[in-house]
């Protein structure tokens, strides 16, 4: 189950980078409306710049009102060599800096990607921000042989504010926003599920803000996360995470919109990226097939060993048994023996055999009496008066 878990990871985490292409083509459909529906004229004079024609770098221009530029999110050595990942469009003179890395030794397939990347205006007044996908066991559904982090992270809002906390720390929560229309698009767009598996994907954008030495910055977060279910786990992940953010107003929506519909995905490195992390999940199944095996193959080592010594116990036990009855027969047939050989000679000498208080046998005549004393000075006497009794004189016990 958790090699279907990590291919579902690939599936879910690593090819996300396809860098929302929901979102994009949702958004496209907004531009291409917006270019349909006609505006009066005051209200044009009041409004953002109607979109340009030349598509949607134009478009992009004219909602920054100073021009665009394409720029690239660059893997600099995952494969290798250089390579672009993505190219989206940016306001000219926006800076950027980051881009794509790797942490190959997460044993959570789906985790190795990292992006960090992030396009600013000169002044640090405006960001717009590229984070990587994520993905995770839900807390209470996990199973132990997946290699995946389990997190107490249900929602899109869960996650979300996870990564505030770890990122903006004591950023306060001005509004949370459920996207239900692009969730129903994404769960539209997306293939099938397998067979007695359940899928639900949650989108939502969450706005904050925080204080900095220019003033309070506000920013919003975004992104998808999909659930999966089978046969009782649940595995998280989320879809590539934007973070847009403004010195003292809301960031400006449709500006975000504009560069995440301009994001795309370099389709030889997706390839490259998909190869490496089946590759990756193959590496990390075959390991752990292997654990597994070399775990049974020392577990029923270590079941024969026990069994091959409590066999050894029990065969021993049971000779130190038979040694002790042999013994004791033994023992029994010489007590028979020598007494035997005594009553015999006791007959042939007429008396009887007693033990005085130190245990020494004392030898009695049978035509003496029946009850033989021992006297306080050591000297023995016997009698059949049932009476008598000398002071200081004690009564001995036959050897039976």
């Amino acid at each position: 189950m958790a090699i279907r878990c990590l291919r579902r990871v690939l599936g879910a985490g690593l090819v996300t980078l396809a860098l929302a292409a929901c979102d994009r083509a949702a958004d496209e459909d907004e531009i291409e409306a917006a270019d349909a529906a006609p505006a009066p004229e005051a209200q044009a004079q009041q409004s953002s710049p109607s979109p340009q024609p030349g598509g949607l770098a134009a478009t992009l221009r004219a909602a920054v009102g100073g021009g665009s530029r394409e720029v690239a999110i660059v893997d600099p050595q995952g494969f290798g060599q250089p390579m672009n990942a993505a190219t989206l469009e940016i306001p000219a003179g926006w800076q950027v800096q980051g881009g794509v890395s790797w942490q190959r030794s997460d044993p959570c397939v789906g985790n190795h990607l990292r992006i960090a990347w992030i396009a600013a205006a000169p002044d640090g007044s405006e960001a717009f921000e590229v984070m990587h996908p994520f993905t995770w066991q839900l807390q209470g559904r996990s199973v132990q042989m997946n290699p995946c982090p389990v997190l107490p992270l249900a929602s899109t809002r869960d996650f979300l504010m996870a990564v505030v906390q770890q990122r903006r720390a004591g950023a306060r929560v001005l509004d949370y926003r459920d996207r239900a229309d692009l969730a129903a698009q994404a769960e539209a767009q997306a293939p099938p599920v397998a067979q007695g598996m359940q899928r639900r994907i949650d989108t939502g954008e969450l706005l904050v803000a925080y204080a900095t030495p220019g003033g309070e910055m506000q920013e919003r977060f975004s992104t998808s996360v999909t659930f999966t279910a089978i046969q009782g786990t649940v595995m998280g992940g989320s879809g590539i995470v934007y973070a847009q953010r403004r010195l003292g107003a809301a960031p400006d929506a449709e500006l975000g919109a504009r560069i995440v519909a301009s994001m795309k995905p370099n389709a030889q490195w997706l390839a490259l990226m998909r190869d490496t992390g089946l590759r990756a999940e193959q590496q990390y199944s075959g390991k752990q097939r292997r654990q597994i095996d070399e775990w049974h193959a020392r577990e029923m080592a270590r079941i024969n060993a026990k069994g091959a010594a409590d066999r050894a116990a029990i065969r021993a036990q049971t000779q130190r048994e038979l040694s002790a009855i042999q013994a004791q027969t033994y023992a029994n047939t010489q007590a028979t023996n020598d007494r035997m050989q005594r009553r015999t000679l006791e007959g042939i000498g007429e008396y009887n055999t007693y033990r005085d208080t130190s245990g020494k046998p004392v030898q009695s005549s049978i035509h003496g009496g029946n009850r033989v004393l021992q006297h306080g000075d050591g000297s023995y006497s016997s009698t059949n008066d049932p009476y008598y009794q000398p002071p200081g004189s004690t009564e001995l016990r036959r050897v039976p």
